[in-house]
C-alpha cells in the first residue's frame, strides 16, 4: 500500500509542475483544471497518510482560510448572489485546492529544485514568445503576443518577476560555472525584455524582487549590503539611460512619466469611484466577481452615477478586495500577505540550502506583486495559492530538518 501512496504522490508532484508551465499559457484552461481537480482528489483521498498536515492548521494557513471565508459571506451578502456563486467556482475554488496540496506534496528539496527549474523553463518562453512578438508582430511595447503565450505588458512583467525570483535559486543551488555563466546571460536577456515591457509597475516590483535577495544574500554571504545596492542602482541606471538613447518605446515611457506620474496613468479616477462605492459598502463589500465592478448599480447613489468605462477593474488589489469583499476581506488578505513575508523570511534564516532559498524567492514574490504591483494593477489569486503553498512547502522542510 505504500507503493501506491508514492505513486500518488509522483502524480501529484509532476502535476504540479505541468500546472505551473501551463499557468502562464493563453491556451489550456481545460489541461489547468484537470491538473487542478485531479491532483486534489488525489490527494483528499490519500489524507490518512499524510503526515504533515498540521501546516494547514498553522497561522498562515488559518488567514487563507478566514479570506476564502470572507468570499463567501461577499457571495450571500452580493447584490447579485447567483452570479457571485458562479464566480466562486472559479479562482476561490481554485486557490482552496492548490495551497494545501502544494503545501504538503512538495515538502522535499530536490522537488522545489524541480520547481525552480520549471520556472527557468516557463520563464525563457515567456521571454523569447515577447521578443518574438516585439521583432515580427510590430507591437510598440515588448509583451507575448501570439496564440499560445499572451499578456499584457503588466502582466508579462508581474510573471517575469515570479519566475525569475524562483530561476535565481538555481544560480545559487547550481556548481558548474558554465551553468552558472547561462543564468547570467538569461537574466540580462529577461532584464532587458522588462525594460522594453514599459512596465512601471513590473520594475517597481523586480527592484523589491531584487532588494530582498540582496539583503539575504548580503546576511548569509558576509557582502557590504551598500556596495551591492550601489552595483544594483549602477546597473539599473545604465540598463536605464541605455535603453532611453536605444529604444523610442522606452524613450516615449520616460518623456511622459511626470504626467504618468500624476494621475498613476488615468488609475486615480478608477480609485476614487471604487471609494465612493465602498463607502456605501464597506463591511461585506458589493459581492464577488469582477463584472460587478462595471455595473451601475454600486454606483448610483454616488456622485459618479454609472460604474467607471473601464475592462480591466480597478488596478488596484487592495481597492478591488476592498469593493467585493469590503474591509472583512481586505484585513484577511493583508494578514496573509504580511504573515506570509514575517515567517518566510524568519524561517529562511533557520536553515539551510533549497528550503531556504525558496522561502526567500516567495517573500521576494510577495513583496515584489502582492504589495509593490498590487498597488497599480490587480494580480491573480491562483498565483498567490502557488506562492503560499511552495513557501509552506519549504516550511515543513525547515521543520522537519529541526525535529
Amino acid at each position: 500500500m505504500k507503493k501506491q501512496y508514492v505513486l500518488i504522490d509522483r502524480i501529484i508532484e509532476n502535476s504540479v509542475y505541468l500546472f505551473i508551465f501551463f499557468l502562464f499559457l493563453a491556451k489550456g484552461e481545460a489541461i489547468r483544471n484537470i491538473l487542478i481537480f485531479g491532483s486534489f482528489t488525489l490527494w483528499a483521498v490519500t489524507l490518512n497518510h499524510r503526515e504533515n498536515l498540521s501546516l494547514l492548521r498553522q497561522r498562515l494557513s488559518i488567514f487563507c482560510w478566514i479570506y476564502l471565508g470572507s468570499v463567501i459571506l461577499s457571495v450571500i451578502f452580493s447584490v447579485d448572489p447567483a452570479y457571485s456563486l458562479s464566480e466562486l467556482k472559479e479562482k476561490p475554488l481554485k486557490f482552496a485546492m492548490l495551497f494545501p496540496v502544494i503545501s504538503t506534496v512538495m515538502t522535499d528539496e530536490e522537488r522545489l529544485k524541480k520547481t525552480a527549474l520549471v520556472c527557468l523553463i516557463t520563464g525563457l518562453l515567456m521571454v523569447f514568445t515577447g521578443y518574438y512578438s516585439y521583432i515580427f508582430h510590430n507591437i510598440r511595447m515588448l509583451k507575448p503576443d501570439t496564440f499560445l503565450v499572451h499578456a499584457w505588458h503588466n502582466k508579462f512583467a508581474r510573471y517575469l518577476c515570479m519566475m525569475l525570483s524562483y530561476t535565481f535559486i538555481l544560480y545559487l543551488v547550481w556548481r558548474r560555472p558554465m551553468l552558472k555563466r547561462m543564468l547570467v546571460i538569461v537574466f540580462i536577456i529577461s532584464f532587458l525584455a522588462l525594460i522594453l515591457s514599459t512596465s512601471r509597475g513590473g520594475f517597481l516590483g523586480f527592484l523589491g524582487a531584487v532588494f530582498v535577495w540582496a539583503l539575504y544574500v548580503s546576511r548569509t554571504r558576509g557582502y557590504n549590503f551598500k556596495k551591492v545596492l550601489a552595483y544594483i542602482v549602477i546597473i539599473v541606471l545604465v540598463s536605464g539611460t541605455f535603453s532611453y538613447f536605444t529604444f523610442p518605446v522606452v524613450h516615449r515611457r520616460i518623456k511622459h512619466m511626470p504626467k504618468d506620474v500624476r494621475t498613476l496613468t488615468k488609475r486615480t479616477v478608477l480609485w476614487k469611484a471604487a471609494l465612493y462605492a465602498i463607502k456605501e459598502r464597506p463591511i461585506l463589500g458589493w459581492g464577488y466577481g469582477a463584472s460587478l465592478y462595471r455595473r451601475d448599480e454600486p454606483f448610483k447613489d454616488t456622485i459618479y452615477k454609472k460604474a467607471p468605462q473601464t475592462k480591466k477593474g480597478v488596478h488596484n488589489v487592495f481597492l478591488r478586495i476592498m469593493f467585493h469583499q469590503g474591509i472583512v476581506g481586505l484585513i484577511s488578505y493583508i494578514l496573509i500577505i504580511f504573515t506570509a513575508v514575517t515567517i518566510f523570511w524568519k524561517e529562511a534564516f533557520r536553515t539551510t540550502g533549497i528550503s531556504s532559498y525558496m522561502l526567500i524567492a516567495c517573500v521576494a514574490v510577495l513583496v515584489s506583486n502582492y504589495i509593490l504591483h498590487a498597488m497599480l494593477a490587480d494580480v491573480e489569486l491562483i498565483h498567490l495559492g502557488v506562492v503560499l503553498g511552495l513557501g509552506m512547502a519549504a516550511k515543513g522542510i525547515s521543520e522537519n530538518s529541526r525535529s
